[in-house]
């Protein structure tokens, strides 16, 4: 569906709906998350937001949502492990990562694990908006400044995809890449992974 359609398609306009479409915003910046939840109440959405994977878990008590938006990195957790917990209890839940620190490895794996859309921060409120409504962006997302080609780029996307295969063990993770577990904490922490 072309951005035009989108905007063209009268179902996918919250407020035309008999019932407002429930949302879940999850995110630990008290602020971003304010704002997302102002924007989206004032398309006609229902909102609900929670800080971090605890307060997922209270909050899923309600109704089933239809959509969420989960960062990626909330204090401590993963955003990963909040899309197979909104899934559970919401199994046609449409989730939306957002990141600031956008991969390939974690949009792969957000993907597998049932997200429908995976965005960088920044984006529009009507680009993000659309994400909920349809599965693959269809068009291009925003670059970083850095070049693609980078050599540290490369580096951090590996080492995430190691983490990701080794399910989060860093002694594992250090194994598979021929360091030393110290040396791997150490690059995790300057290209903020831990």
């Amino acid at each position: 569906m072309s951005a035009s359609e989108f905007i063209n398609t009268s179902a996918l306009n919250a407020s035309q709906h008999a019932e407002s479409p429930s949302l879940l915003i999850v995110e630990d910046d008290d602020d971003f998350r304010e704002t997302l939840k102002l924007e989206f109440s004032d398309r006609g959405y229902l909102v609900k937001d929670a800080d971090s994977f605890q307060a997922v878990s209270e909050s899923l008590t309600h109704k089933p949502y239809r959509f969420a938006i989960v960062d990626l990195r909330l204090r401590g957790d993963s955003g990963l492990d909040v899309i197979a917990q909104v899934l559970e209890h919401c199994p046609n839940c449409r989730i939306v990562v957002l990141t600031g620190y956008g991969s390939i490895p974690t949009a792969v794996e957000a993907v597998k694990r049932g997200a429908v859309n995976y965005l960088t921060k920044p984006v529009p409120i009507e680009r993000l908006e659309k994400a909920l409504w349809v599965d693959l962006p269809d068009e291009p997302q925003p670059e970083s400044d850095e070049p693609i080609e980078s050599l540290d780029r490369h580096e951090q996307d590996y080492i995430e995809y190691v983490l990701l295969q080794c399910g989060g063990n860093i002694s594992q993770a250090a194994r598979w890449l021929g360091l030393h577990r110290q040396s791997l904490q150490r690059k995790l922490k300057r290209i903020g992974l831990k």
